[in-house]
């Protein structure tokens, strides 16, 4: 199975009341496997991203991941706008004496929206190098909150996922990526987005990797 590297950026954060946006996300991407698809041995690349609903709103439009191949920029992906929604947790108003937290209401700070991206069908032609295929996406500006950076709200964000080559074991070569044949392991858990100050927490993002 080819070794593969996917990058989560930190989600979870302290709040303040002048936060920007950019906070984390994901970038996967799915292998068309089915013989009857026209687009079988080709990639759908999904790109998720979270935001401080207490920022700027992200783009409705479509995003662009690059490809970068020994920091040669080969290819772009164009990744159409899907859906955004707010991911915040519930709160039970009454016994807990708290606002709900709401992106779209007169609650924004701690609350946390996802935007979602989706490419058409595409193919990446030859083998990853040794140091693997990268793909990114950047903007600016990171989480205002964030507090061991220097004006986080002024530094840009990088999201970045790694392809790396696959050697057949049977005959010792390089399997290329066209046709594709393997795709990106997932996290089947949905980022936490906020947790009580003081007490002891765990978490696990459950990937997987079809």
């Amino acid at each position: 199975m080819r070794k593969l590297l996917l990058v989560l950026l930190g989600i979870i954060s302290f709040f303040q009341a002048h936060a920007t946006h950019l906070m984390g996300g994901e970038i996967t991407w799915e292998c068309i496997k089915d013989p009857s698809s026209p687009n079988v041995g080709q990639y759908i690349f999904t790109m998720k991203l979270y935001r401080d609903c207490d920022g700027t709103t992200l783009s409705q439009f479509a995003e662009t991941i690059q490809v970068w191949e020994n920091g040669v920029n080969i290819q772009n992906i164009s990744c159409n706008f899907i859906s955004n929604s707010d991911i915040s947790p519930d709160c039970d108003v009454v016994n807990s004496g708290n606002a709900q937290l709401d992106c779209y209401g007169f609650n924004p700070v701690g609350a946390v929206e996802e935007y979602i991206y989706q490419s058409l069908p595409v193919q990446i032609i030859g083998t990853p190098p040794p140091s693997g295929w990268h793909f990114t996406w950047d903007l600016c500006c990171r989480n205002g909150a964030i507090d061991n950076l220097l004006n986080p709200d002024t530094q840009g964000f990088t999201l970045r996922a790694s392809m790396y080559p696959f050697t057949d074991p049977l005959t010792g070569l390089v399997v290329p990526a066209d046709p594709c044949f393997d795709s990106s392991p997932v996290f089947n858990e949905s980022p936490k987005t906020i947790i009580c100050s003081g007490y002891p927490f765990a978490y696990t993002h459950n990937a997987s990797d079809p």
